[in-house]
C-alpha cells in the first residue's frame, strides 16, 4: 500500500513509463469497486447475523484474501533473505502489518456503510496523519504549506461528515470508519519508512502482509465469518482486488517511482478518488451528498500541498 521513494529521478521519463503510470492509477482506483462486487449492495457489515457464504464475502474476509495473496505471490521472491533476516529487523515490519491489518478492516468495511466518493476521499487523508504523527512523534517541523494542507483537507473532511447528518448523506458511521482507514494507513505508512532503512522492500512487503492476513484470518475466525464457499462472480470479485489494485495497481506505481519521482507520482494519485467516485456514479447510480464535492476538493487541495511538501512516501489504496 506504500512505496519508498528513496529511489533517483531519470531526467527524461519515456512515454512508456508515463502510460504504466496511467495503469497503475487506473488499476489502483478500481479497489472500491471490485469490492462493492463482492459483498451484496445493501448488507450491513455490522450485523454479522446476516452474513454466510451465500451473501458474498465480508469485507474482514476480502481484506484477508487480500493480504494473504499480497504476502504468496512475493514470499518466492525472498524467501533467502527472510531467512538470513535478524528477528529484530522483524518487528517494524511487524507492527507496520498490525496497522495494516486495522486499516483494511475499516476502510473496506465503511464501502459497505457509505457511498464510495465519501470512503475514498476520507482514506486518502493518510498524508495529512503522516504530517501530523511525525510533527507529534518524532519532532518533524511543519512548513507553512503543509500547516495550510492539513487545515484545508480537515476542513473537507469536516464538509463530507457533515454531509452525512442530512437527508440523502452517506451514512456517518461508514465515513468515521473509512477515516479511521486513513489514520492507520498513517501508522502502516511511518513503521514502514522506519523498516525500509534496513529491510529489503520485498522482505518487508511479505512481513506485513502476512502479519496482517493472520491478524484478519483470527479476527475472521472469531466472528465466525466465511472465507471460502462464495459464488463464481463473488471468487471473481475477489480475484480482482486482489490482481488489479494489488498486484497490478502497487507493482506498477512502485515501479514508476525510479523513473517519474515521489512528487509527480504522489499528485497522479490523486485521480484514484475522482477515478473511483465516477465509476461508482455509472455502475451503482451512486450520488454522493451536496456536499462531497466542496469537500472532496479541499481534500484533494490538501492531499497535494501535504504530499508535495513531503513527498517521499506515496501512499496508494
Amino acid at each position: 500500500m506504500h512505496a519508498d521513494a528513496g529511489s533517483t529521478r531519470a531526467s527524461q521519463p519515456t512515454w512508456i513509463v508515463w502510460l504504466l503510470l496511467v495503469v497503475g492509477v487506473a488499476a489502483a482506483s478500481m479497489a472500491a469497486i471490485f469490492t462493492r462486487y463482492a459483498f451484496p449492495e445493501g448488507a450491513d457489515p455490522l450485523d454479522l447475523s446476516l452474513w454466510d457464504a451465500t451473501d458474498g464475502a465480508h469485507p474482514i474476509a476480502i481484506s484477508f484474501w487480500r493480504c494473504a495473496a499480497g504476502a504468496a505471490v512475493l514470499a518466492p521472491f525472498s524467501l533467502r533473505k527472510l531467512q538470513r533476516m535478524p528477528r529484530s529487523t522483524m518487528k517494524a515490519p511487524a507492527v507496520a502489518g498490525v496497522f495494516l491489518a486495522i486499516h483494511f478492516a475499516t476502510w473496506v468495511t465503511s464501502l459497505g456503510m457509505t457511498s464510495v466518493a465519501a470512503a475514498v476521499l476520507l482514506v486518502s487523508t493518510t498524508p495529512v496523519f503522516v504530517a501530523l504523527t511525525a510533527r507529534w512523534v518524532f519532532g518533524e517541523r511543519l512548513s507553512a504549506r503543509m500547516i495550510v494542507g492539513i487545515a484545508v483537507a480537515l476542513g473537507g473532511t469536516a464538509a463530507i461528515a457533515g454531509g452525512s447528518l442530512g437527508p440523502g448523506g452517506s451514512h456517518l458511521l461508514g465515513d468515521l470508519f473509512a477515516l479511521l482507514g486513513g489514520v492507520t494507513a498513517a501508522g502502516y505508512v511511518l513503521a514502514g519508512q522506519a523498516s525500509r532503512r534496513e529491510t529489503g522492500i520485498l522482505e518487508y512487503s511479505v512481513i506485513a502482509y502476512g502479519v496482517a492476513a493472520a491478524l484478519l484470518l483470527a479476527l475472521d475466525l472469531a466472528l465466525g465469518l466465511p472465507l471460502a464457499g462464495y459464488s463464481p462472480p463473488v471468487w471473481l470479485a475477489v480475484a480482482a482486488v486482489i490482481v488489479g489494485p494489488q498486484v497490478i495497481g502497487h507493482t506498477v506505481i512502485n515501479y514508476t517511482l525510479k523513473d517519474i519521482g515521489a512528487t509527480v507520482v504522489s499528485v497522479a494519485i490523486m485521480a484514484e478518488p475522482i477515478i473511483a467516485t465516477v465509476f461508482a456514479f455509472v455502475l451503482f447510480q451512486e450520488t454522493p451528498s451536496v456536499l462531497i464535492y466542496p469537500g472532496g476538493l479541499a481534500i484533494l487541495i490538501g492531499i497535494f500541498l501535504s504530499s508535495t511538501a513531503r513527498p517521499e512516501m506515496v501512499v496508494v489504496e
